[in-house]
């Protein structure tokens, strides 16, 4: 057992000392092993820099050759472009140049043609001034001429009366003083034959017969004065138509100017001006007040209220008038329908004043100080006596001069009520 234990204790001695110079060898030979490593990555890095710096300096060469194509590239595709701009550039201008000249050319057609189309049109509109001048200028002249014609022919017709009643007095006097001298001659063969009777008889029937022929003459004459008379009235009615017949030719030219000036487009875009040129809060430009009938008159008021509101509606005003707005009559409904309006138009009668629903309308547009424009119709009534009426009821009618309606001027009231609604609507 010692030897056993001996054996195996040189065993582990000699097997640690065999471990030791394994261990020891192995060392060794890692330590050579990496010094071969180190040399050979030594040789493998340098070896490595050494293509790194050959594929560097070739890359390098590449790079230069290629940056030098490319710059050439880039110079040529420089030069190409800027031909193909200056060609495109040349071709734009000439494009433009050939586009102005046409253009040009185009305008100065348009303006010959515009400049004959406004010659044409003025040398039309000279024609029409032209020919409406000639044919107010005939129509005056024929009125002229059919003036003294007619003056001619009263002229020819009173001498011509004048020349027979002239011829039938000296035919009668001839007659009588044929007569007489008849007499006379018989009264002396009667005083021949009978004697002084006879002469006494004769100078009796002389007398009477001068008597006779006196009277007969001075009859004849005022029946000749009393022709005379007649045929100057009948000259005077004849000139007096003419003349009137002269006027009605120069009211039909000035109604002609007035049509052509009234342009149906011009009052429409005048009564949409208006429209829209109501203030907030007012719904009418006029309220129109009258009394409808008259005891001897009949409907003729309500007839001229609606000829006047017709005539302000074609000038292009909104106006309150109760047979077209109203359907049921109310104080309150009127008194808001009067509120809304900018003013108040009144046709007034020598009757209006006694009606109470007038006087109503009168009251409100005095409270709500709404000015207030008169019509009196001239034509029917007398002016005093309906204005000593008015005072006694309603002294706010009296603040605005009142328009005079005559049917012979009633396109001048119109005119005056149109121009007094133009002022008092806009400052309302």
């Amino acid at each position: 057992m010692a030897a056993i234990n001996r054996d195996a204790k040189a065993a582990v001695v000699e097997a640690k000392a065999d471990v030791e110079e394994a261990k020891v060898a192995a060392k060794l030979d890692v330590e050579e092993a990496k010094d071969a490593a180190r040399q050979e990555v030594e040789a493998v890095t340098a070896a490595s820099k050494l293509d790194v710096k050959a594929a560097m300096a070739v890359a390098k060469d590449d790079v230069d050759k290629a940056m030098l194509v490319a710059k050439k590239d880039v110079e040529d595709a420089k030069v190409a472009a800027k031909k193909e701009a200056k060609t495109a550039m040349a071709s734009t201008n000439y494009k433009i140049f050939n586009a102005m000249v046409a253009a040009q050319k185009d305008v100065e057609e348009a303006m010959i043609a515009a400049r004959d189309e406004i010659a044409a049109a003025m040398a039309a509109t000279k024609l029409d001034v032209k020919a409406a001048k000639v044919e107010a200028k005939m129509d005056v002249e024929e009125a002229k001429d059919a003036a003294k014609i007619d003056l001619e022919e009263a002229k020819v017709a009173a001498s011509y009366g004048i020349t027979s009643a002239m011829a039938a007095v000296k035919r009668d006097t001839k007659a009588a003083m044929d007569a007489a001298k008849a007499d006379v001659e018989k009264a002396k063969i009667a005083v021949k034959s009978d004697g002084e009777e006879a002469k006494v008889a004769a100078k009796k029937d002389v007398e009477e017969a001068k008597v006779a022929a006196r009277d007969e003459v001075e009859a004849a004459m005022v029946a000749a004065k009393m022709d005379v008379e007649e045929a100057k009235e009948a000259a005077k009615m004849h000139v007096e138509e003419a003349k009137a017949e002269s006027m009605a030719a120069a009211k039909i030219w000035e109604a002609k100017l007035a049509a052509r000036e009234d342009n149906p487009e011009r009052r429409l875009r005048r009564s949409v001006f208006l429209s829209a040129d109501l203030p907030p809060g007012k719904k009418y430009h006029y309220f129109l007040s009258h009394k409808k009938v008259h005891s001897i008159l009949g409907r003729q008021p309500e007839s001229l209220a609606m000829a006047i509101h017709d005539s302000q509606i074609s000038a292009g005003f909104v106006g309150f008038f109760d047979v077209d707005d109203l359907k049921t009559i109310t104080p309150e409904q009127l008194a808001a329908d009067v509120r809304m309006s900018c003013a108040m138009v009144v046709v007034l009668h020598d009757e209006t004043s006694i009606s109470s629903w007038c006087r109503f309308e009168w009251k409100e547009a005095e409270l709500a100080g709404i000015p207030v424009l008169c019509i009196i119709d001239a034509h029917h009534v007398c002016r005093t006596t309906v204005l000593e009426q008015v005072k006694q009821c309603s002294s706010h009618l009296m603040v605005h001069q009142w328009v005079s309606y005559i049917d012979s001027y009633r396109h001048d009231a119109a005119i005056q009520i149109t121009d007094w609604l133009h002022e008092h609507t806009t400052q309302c």
